[in-house]
């Protein structure tokens, strides 16, 4: 009898016509060529309203064209061998939210305001180094470092609360900075290493198939997971503490595989964030819109109802890159961006934003199994969790299935500190998905 030919390695079968490279090289090209022809519809509606071409607005559009192919060309060198369409979805996602932000002036005086410009180049080098750093198994080692991670998230939120200034509901730091975004990641560390310690411990139930791990371990996270919540209840931010609560609902769920964690999750999220309302008044506000914006149609509810008729006037196809008036939303660059998109680019538009969402975090979570230890499966769960949650949050307020949180669209909305740390967290599943050594 002949004997079955051997398996190729796994080097040898992502090698040829579709390595993972190659792949992305071609996600790339047909991301630029999107993003060019996008822009020249821009630029035309500029000849019409300009008697000068402001074109140091494009600069952001030209880091965009540079700046992924040397991201490529530098994992090309580091030999990362991980899931092409995860930095594909996130070049399609970041150049559409380029696109939407030039059409409504946020890049606007260019070279005079440089600092509005650093948010994605930075954003970029976050990418790449967090790509590096968990590329080729090397995400392990970062379990070490839980709790130094765990006391800096703890740190950035009690800045934030002594040294923030409150604006737009919020509390930012000089400039505008909100370092709370950079504790999603933080904590997600954190919890991927607890959490992949006492895998058995929360895997163990009742007969009646609650949740009930040993009192010691439950107390334990319990007092862990109250501090951040506590900060998040001082600093009245609504979204946050909801990001945060489902994320960890998730990562208790991927431990443990018992489907009651989500139920009493869920519980506890609702309880949470009605009891929020009696403890904040920026939250009180946002149910009362939520519930019923016309009752102050001229005030609170203004920017709810004038994003939901900017959607409605979008209809199937949309008015048309520079044919809309997305900007009698208020904030719609940053918050409401999901408004101008649907009213620019219509139903068809924001189905296939939706799309390019799904498919990154798909290969996120397909990610997680192709990774050599608990940690990193559930750190990879976790990131890719707190990408999709942010985004449901986001839609969700935008569209008034949910109260508006303040929590920005992933790589769309233009902000700063959420933009970079976006980055930064695709980085990291980016290089997850990595394995081979």
């Amino acid at each position: 009898m002949s004997k079955k030919p051997a398996k190729k390695p796994a080097a040898s079968r992502k090698s040829g016509l579709f390595s993972p490279f190659l792949s992305a090289t071609t996600i790339y090209l047909f991301s630029a060529i999107s993003v060019i022809a996008a822009c020249l519809t821009v630029t035309g509606v500029w000849a019409n309203d300009f008697s000068a071409m402001p074109w140091d607005q494009m600069i952001p559009i030209g880091i965009y064209l540079v700046g992924f192919p040397v991201i490529l060309i530098v994992l090309k060198i580091v030999g990362w061998r991980g899931d092409a369409a995860i930095i594909g979805a996130v070049m399609m996602l970041s150049g559409m939210g380029l696109v939407i932000q030039l059409r409504m002036g946020s890049f606007a005086r260019g070279l005079e305001a440089p600092l509005a410009l650093l948010p994605f180049p930075l954003g970029l080098s976050a990418f790449l180094l967090a790509a590096t750093l968990t590329s080729k198994g090397r995400g392990a080692w970062t379990r070490i470092l839980c709790w130094v991670l765990y006391l800096t998230a703890l740190g950035a939120m009690a800045a934030m609360l002594v040294l923030g200034q409150r604006y737009r509901g919020g509390f930012y730091l000089p400039g505008n900075i909100n370092p709370s975004e950079i504790v999603k990641p933080l904590l997600v560390f954190f919890l991927a290493a607890y959490l992949s310690r006492r895998k058995n411990e929360f895997s163990e139930t009742t007969t009646s198939g609650i949740p009930m791990p040993p009192i010691t371990t439950l107390l334990g996270l319990t007092i862990l997971w109250s501090i951040p919540m506590l900060f998040t209840v001082l600093l009245h931010d609504l979204g946050l503490a909801g990001l945060l609560s489902a994320i960890l609902m998730v990562m208790l769920f991927a431990v443990s595989k018992r489907t009651g964690y989500l139920a009493i999750g869920l519980v506890i999220v609702l309880a949470g964030c009605f009891g929020m309302q009696f403890l904040s008044a920026n939250a009180q506000n946002r149910f009362d819109i939520w519930l019923n914006p016309f009752s102050d149609a001229t005030g609170k509810g203004w920017q709810t109802l004038q994003a939901l008729s900017a959607m409605y006037s979008g209809g199937l196809w949309g008015s048309g890159l520079g044919a809309g008036l997305p900007n009698t939303v208020p904030i719609v660059s940053s918050d409401f961006v999901y408004a101008a998109v649907a009213e620019e680019m219509g139903l068809v538009g924001c189905a296939l934003l939706l799309l390019v969402f799904l498919i990154l975090f798909s290969r996120g979570f397909r990610a997680s199994a192709t990774v050599r230890t608990p940690y990193e499966r559930l750190l990879c769960i976790g990131l890719t969790a707190s990408l999709a949650v942010q985004t449901l949050f986001n839609i969700g307020g935008v569209t008034k299935a949910l109260p508006m949180t303040g929590i920005t669209l992933p790589f769309v909305s233009h902000g700063g500190s959420s933009l970079i740390t976006s980055f930064f967290i695709a980085g990291l599943i980016c290089g997850l998905s990595d394995s081979e050594k």
